[in-house]
């Protein structure tokens, strides 16, 4: 009894730990691959407390091993949007500029009656007052009302262009090349770039994010 309680009590201060490096989001906040990391810790770690036999290093060396294969992804991610949307995909939209696109319901298997259900939850109670809805990478819906209507895109993140977002501005790479040279500025000093539907332009450099 008292093995089993030492090993409780060793297993539960490195599982605390790992999730502690992982970060501090929600579950529900998740995107796959964290998901995924914290499903198999928590599954590996119930080995050695069910089976006292085990050797706990069964436990901790996968464990580390998760955690730091999780840590690398992570800064990988961050660097490579590529890399960040091979892994967490995209945001995508549902009702874009007060349009519903019934297509991206039908590839997200989402009724309608869902789509109304989750929009009242919000505060919504008629969709003509949604300008924008977009299911996010950890599958929650999130809206903007028209009232609210003005969407601001990112186009450069960490240094890196999103070019996917660049058409829902009318921009090209041309385009974004010359507002940039105007300000004298390359896309690798910019830490966030957003631009709104108005054309509204903000930009944070990315010697300015600690200040």
């Amino acid at each position: 009894m008292t093995s089993v309680v030492v090993r409780t009590i060793i297993v539960y201060i490195i599982l605390s730990f790992s999730l502690r490096m992982m970060g501090k989001r929600q579950l529900g906040e998740l995107d796959v691959s964290e998901l995924v990391s914290t499903l198999l810790i928590s599954e590996i770690a119930s080995i050695p407390i069910d089976n006292p036999d085990i050797p706990l290093l069964n436990a901790i060396i996968p464990i580390f091993f998760i955690l730091a294969l999780e840590i690398i992804l992570s800064t990988i991610k961050n660097k490579s949007e590529k890399m960040k949307a091979l892994f967490e995909g995209k945001p995508q939209y549902i009702i874009y500029k007060g349009r519903l696109l019934q297509n991206m319901l039908k590839e997200n298997r989402i009724s309608i009656n869902e789509l109304l259900s989750e929009l009242r939850s919000q505060g919504v109670g008629d969709i003509e007052e949604v300008y924008y809805a977009a299911i996010e990478k950890n599958g929650t819906l999130s809206i903007l009302k028209k009232k609210d209507s003005e969407m601001a895109h990112a186009v450069i993140i960490d240094g890196n262009i999103i070019e996917s977002n660049l058409s829902a501005n009318n921009y090209t790479k041309k385009k974004l090349s010359r507002v940039l040279s105007s300000k004298g500025l390359l896309p690798e000093r910019i830490f966030l770039m957003t631009v709104a539907d108005s054309g509204r332009i903000n930009i944070i450099l990315k010697d300015e994010v600690d200040k």
